[in-house]
């Protein structure tokens, strides 16, 4: 793991897998590289896998300013730069597909294949409603045992959530972040989310791409994975039976076997 300068700030970078081809991982709102823990161990085993902190998270510089999806892809754009990798396969998981879609857009001679998971091309009306529910919700003098308890219906499933001991194991896990958001970074990314506007550009996308979503996810329904693949010129929608928007926690057995399978064709 290391720290690299790179588009003027700071990023936290892993690499994991000794061979294969290139595959770049790109966090969701709020979350940082951690949140691919369940994917590391399947992905490294045929990739070569690069995991970073995105602007805001993690590890990396969190500065208060206003943030975008394009600057935010020119963050991974210099990452790579600095690791001299030329070109990688990108799988970017709700914020990170939107970050993924503009890397795709803006430099796509680094992008081979790409996987854009429980994404979306544009915010509806009403997920701009849900979004003002996040702003509250983090402004608001809450743990992070509460914030978790009151997010988790919106990314697990009824399944999930029936589970006692599913559910205290993940409200634990967020306890014990070692690196949590921190209010003002969080505000900035959901501004950068609610500002993400591809529709009118997604056909610049040159790389095969899988659309992947659940089918519970009520965060991004399957009708905006159909939005997207409409207007990407190589593109494939897979629908997961299960999972809602957090299907890579819950189910990740079938999330990584979909996604091995598309980049390994």
């Amino acid at each position: 793991m290391a720290m690299i300068r790179a588009n003027g700030i700071d990023i936290f970078h892993k690499q994991h897998g000794e061979s294969g081809d290139w595959l770049l991982l790109i966090a969701g709102l709020g979350a940082h590289s951690g949140s691919f823990a369940l994917q590391i161990e399947a992905f490294a085993a045929r990739f070569r896998v690069l995991r970073f902190d995105n602007r805001g998270a993690g590890r990396t510089s969190a500065p208060d300013e206003p943030y975008s999806m394009r600057q935010m892809a020119g963050d991974a754009a210099a990452l790579m730069d600095a690791v001299a990798i030329e070109n990688t396969h990108v799988l970017g998981v709700s914020m990170g597909g939107m970050i993924a879609q503009e890397l795709a857009i803006n430099h796509p001679n680094r992008v081979d294949k790409l996987v854009l998971a429980c994404t979306r091309a544009k915010p509806t009306d009403a997920r701009r409603l849900a979004s003002e529910v996040q702003r509250v919700t983090r402004l608001a003098d809450l743990g992070p045992r509460e914030r978790e308890a009151y997010g988790m219906p919106w990314g697990m499933t009824a399944t999930f959530m029936q589970d006692q001991r599913r559910v205290d194991e993940r409200i634990e896990l967020a306890a014990r972040d070692p690196y949590p958001m921190q209010p003002h970074a969080y505000i900035r990314q959901l501004e950068a989310t609610m500002a993400h506007d591809t529709l009118d550009r997604l056909h610049q996308i040159r790389a095969e791409t899988m659309v992947i979503v659940g089918a519970e996810d009520i965060l991004t329904p399957p009708s905006e994975s159909d939005a997207i693949v409409e207007r990407i010129p190589n593109a494939t929608k897979r629908l997961l039976s299960r999972g809602g928007h957090g299907f890579t926690g819950e189910y990740p057995a079938d999330f990584n076997e979909a996604v091995i399978d598309f980049l390994s064709r």
